[in-house]
């Protein structure tokens, strides 16, 4: 894998292989499923060449060796997006609670990908298409999904519908928060998955019982919830006690000393969007008459704006540009009434609500700087802190105006 691959699958859970088939290859694929039942897919394509062929294919091979590791092998048997799962418009999986046999990681140069999904387009998905839709960057959150997103009642704007061409290959991180949505494509859709599993896993859908075995009949129930369960639809049965006795109840438990405070004022949304994305729009703060002071402000001191040159993107076709990047530093120190807009930002009661879950007591901020730019404006480095970010050259009509004010948490400013 390249450097830009590794980047995209572990910032975005997923990963798309352009033209991965042959010609040759999918014209076979196709013709192949043409020639069997829809709905008995996932035993034909099992069993069939040259089903089998994509199982195995090496495109497919190498990469899934990469992310998962030698001796990755099959977990389950195909199946066709949209088809034979009723449930399919609900998302599912996610990576809260933490299941460790889906889970996905990568720290200090080490990847974990134990459950990789790999799906096949043997016919094109255009956008607004419908069918296989995912959450970017999921399965990189410990924070639960909110269930209006689960159930597809409000998307929050998360929801992404991958476009593919025929012949291309979609790899997802098994711990990604996926679905489908109705199909609306002019054709069939032609969307066939496999999973796979890295070596440590154990396999618990090709070849072996779903059933417990015959001995644990003569368990307690208590002592029969504790045996490994092998069907994957069995309930989730949790054991709790009060260190005398007993009991089981149907739930997940997730131990912790922390319990959720729904009274703390925390947007439960908002907070899923700030861990999932890193980023926050918390929009009609500003109301007319402040954002006339602020641009006011600015106009009048024009001797203030600094321009950078433009030479200083090299080679770069998006940051680049026959304009300046402009900016005006040290806006709270401008003349009265001239820093009034801006400091007034510094403690706006819907910036502090936000802060105070986002970074603890404590925290202060540092600078009030504005960036500046004309059409053609040029753009500014992506920067790799929490979240990687920058600004590309600015292309619309009317002039770009936002003021940046930087806080930090208390235990990083130094003495």
């Amino acid at each position: 894998m390249t450097n830009e691959e590794c980047y995209h699958f572990d910032a975005f859970g997923y990963l798309i292989i352009r033209n991965a088939l042959t010609p040759t290859e999918l014209k076979r694929c196709v013709r192949a499923l043409e020639q069997i039942d829809l709905d008995e897919v996932p035993v034909a394509a099992a069993h069939r060449y040259p089903f089998l062929q994509l199982r195995d294919h090496p495109v497919l091979v190498r990469y899934a060796t990469e992310l998962c590791g030698d001796g990755f092998r099959v977990d389950d048997q195909p199946r066709l997006v949209g088809r034979g799962r009723g449930d399919e418009e609900v998302l599912t999986d996610g990576s809260e609670w933490v299941d460790w046999s889906r889970a996905y990681r990568h720290d200090h140069g080490v990847r974990l990908c134990q459950r990789l999904q790999a799906y096949w387009a043997l016919a094109d998905v255009d956008l607004d298409d419908g069918g296989f839709v995912l959450i970017p960057a999921s399965h990189n959150s410990l924070v639960d999904t909110p269930p209006e997103v689960i159930d597809g009642t409000d998307d929050m704007g998360l929801v992404h519908q991958p476009t593919l061409n025929e012949g291309d290959l979609l790899l997802v991180a098994g711990n990604t928060v996926q679905g489908a949505r109705p199909w609306r494509g002019k054709g069939p859709q032609r969307l066939l998955g496999w999973s796979y599993i890295a070596a440590g896993l154990g396999n618990e859908a090709l070849g072996k019982s779903k059933s417990l075995p015959e001995w644990t009949s003569q368990l307690t129930p208590e002592q029969r919830a504790v045996v490994h369960n092998p069907d994957p639809d069995a309930p989730q049965l949790h054991v709790t006690t009060d260190g005398e006795k007993s009991w089981i109840e149907e739930r997940v438990d997730h131990p912790s000393i922390y319990l959720r405070d729904s009274d703390s004022s925390i947007d439960e949304k908002e907070f899923y969007h700030w861990d999932l994305c890193g980023h926050l729009v918390v929009g009609g703060i500003m109301d007319e008459a402040w954002l006339r002071a602020a641009n006011a402000a600015i106009d009048a001191f024009p001797e203030l704006i600094s321009k950078e040159p433009t030479n200083s993107y090299g080679d770069s076709k998006s940051l680049k540009s026959e304009g300046h990047r402009s900016s005006m530093r040290d806006l709270w120190n401008l003349p009265a009434p001239h820093c009034e807009p801006f400091r007034r930002m510094i403690a706006h009661p819907a910036l502090i609500q936000r802060l105070n879950w986002m970074m603890g007591s404590g925290y202060g901020v540092t600078q009030c700087n504005a960036f500046l730019s004309e059409k053609g404006g040029s753009g500014l480095f992506f920067l790799a802190s929490a979240q990687t970010h920058g600004a590309f050259a600015w292309q619309g009509e009317m002039p770009r105006r936002g003021i940046l004010m930087s806080y930090r948490s208390r235990n990083i400013f130094s003495d």
